[in-house]
């Protein structure tokens, strides 16, 4: 029996699966690359920076970057990208589409805005 078989066996069967350091790198690899993801699309802003341009750009910052000061380099291009997707989704939609914000007439946050005269002011466009 070849080993490729048997591994692959002991892998795919759900005792090995269940208990084996395969589970432990299969789980934190899609931690890892569930959160990657989570934090690039942060950084799009909504969809104002491709999420390619910001996964290449990270990814790139992360390679290039030296050995202890991989962590910084991430932090920070997802800070960078973070910010100039704020100014490019600001300059072009203004005050429009930030259901985030706090409306000071209605004392509630983002979609939930009701005055205390009944009128919603979440569905202003």
């Amino acid at each position: 029996i070849p080993k490729k078989n048997s591994l692959e066996r002991l892998i795919l069967s759900p005792r090995g699966r269940d208990h084996t350091v395969t589970s432990l790198v299969l789980y934190s690899t899609r931690m890892v690359l569930s959160s990657f993801g989570i934090l690039c699309r942060w950084a799009g802003v909504r969809g104002t920076i491709p999420q390619s341009i910001v996964v290449i750009s990270v990814f790139a910052s992360i390679v290039s970057a030296r050995r202890g000061q991989r962590i910084i380099a991430l932090l920070i291009s997802l800070l960078g990208l973070r910010m100039v997707g704020e100014f490019i989704h600001g300059s072009l939609y203004g005050n429009e589409f930030w259901d985030d914000e706090y409306d000071s007439v209605a004392q509630a946050w983002g979609k939930d805005r009701k005055s205390s005269d009944g009128a919603d002011y979440g569905s202003l466009k």
